[in-house]
């Protein structure tokens, strides 16, 4: 009968007893998943940082040119931030001094009454959708846009006119954060020392949109002996280089329509959770256990001076079975976005040279 090697057969034990020990390991910790604190959302880091949202180059636009003169302008569209902007979430918009200049189809001497000015982001894409920045994707989604312009015959007692393009992309946007926060039922008992957390308040960078969440004050107001109800004050801040806008009235920002008070500097607290969604803010949620300020009924959050603070408390005391715990927060805000730029164009009349 055939025997195994002395050698062969201790390195086979080894083999078996690691991995009885990787099993024994992970059940351990299966077993103790799934408490308070446990929970772990997970943001790309690397691509979810800076103040960037969409932004644009305008090409192609000649600083000068005769009336009655067709010629193609490009914007080259960007999605530099962290979000997907999706179907009929953004528009890019050109605006034109319609008594000198106004659009054309491809080829034509003559002004296109059917021709939009407003044109939808993603469009011209395959899934019609304008894609943020992701490790699938670093750089984002790029797209082109197209506009035929014509110049109009300017009055005849003038040598030239000056002019301007404006081009305008109003878009759909969000931003979330992920930190962590800590829970302390005895953060008023004097005698206890040693903790494993400390309730702070945290500062924070941009999260790669242009609205971020700048700062995180955490409290813990007092409901009796050993029991809390914590406190959040979050401050939003408009760090980008265009204007927040109502999340639902993009495409009219963005074509001029007539405009209600609050379609400027509005944001929308879709949710707050901690301690693995135990405890939680939902928008659309009536049962919710968190309870957050706003500046009117519609649940709206109305931006001072480029920022604003959202002041959420739970609605029932933590006590002291839970422990001080550090946990993580999840925080997602929703609201829209505007950028315009405009470059300046100068109209010649035919016969005038230099």
């Amino acid at each position: 009968m055939l025997t195994m090697p002395r050698k062969l057969y201790t390195k086979l034990i080894y083999t078996r007893l690691i991995i009885l020990l990787l099993i024994l390991i992970f059940t351990v910790l299966t077993a103790c998943s799934g408490g308070y604190g446990d929970e772990k959302h997970v943001l790309d880091i690397e691509f979810h940082k800076g103040t960037n949202g969409v932004d644009f180059d305008i090409i192609g636009l000649m600083p000068e040119i005769y009336e009655d003169t067709a010629f193609k302008l490009a914007v080259n569209i960007f999605n530099k931030g962290a979000y997907d902007i999706l179907p009929g979430q953004g528009y890019v918009n050109i605006n034109l001094e319609k008594d000198y200049m106004c659009l054309s189809d491809p080829g034509a001497k003559q002004c296109s009454d059917g021709a939009d000015t407003i044109r939808m982001l993603g469009e011209s894409l395959q899934e019609q959708q304008l894609k943020g920045r992701s490790m699938a994707n670093p750089p984002g989604d790029f797209e082109l846009i197209e506009y035929y312009v014509l110049t109009r015959p300017i009055d005849k007692q003038s040598f030239e006119h000056t002019s301007n393009i404006g081009i305008s992309a109003c878009y759909q946007y969000k931003t979330d954060l992920i930190t962590e926060v800590c829970i302390d039922p005895f953060f008023y008992e004097l005698g206890v020392i040693e903790k494993p957390c400390k309730v702070e308040s945290k500062s924070f960078s941009g999260q790669g949109a242009p609205l971020a969440i700048t700062k995180i004050e955490t409290q813990m107001l007092s409901e009796g002996e050993n029991s809390v109800r914590p406190m959040f004050i979050i401050t939003v801040q408009n760090v980008g280089n265009g204007e927040v806008i109502h999340k639902d009235m993009v495409d009219k920002v963005c074509t001029s329509s007539h405009l209600p008070s609050n379609a400027f500097n509005v944001v929308h607290l879709k949710s707050v959770e901690f301690l693995n969604g135990v405890y939680k803010f939902d928008r659309d949620d009536e049962n919710s256990n968190i309870e957050c300020t706003f500046s009117n009924k519609q649940k709206e959050t109305k931006l001072k001076n480029r920022m604003a603070e959202i002041k959420c408390v739970t609605k029932q005391p933590i006590t002291a079975d839970i422990g001080t715990i550090s946990t993580q927060m999840k925080i997602v805000v929703d609201y829209g976005y505007t950028l315009s730029k405009s470059q300046q164009i100068k109209i010649k009349r035919f016969g005038t040279y230099g």
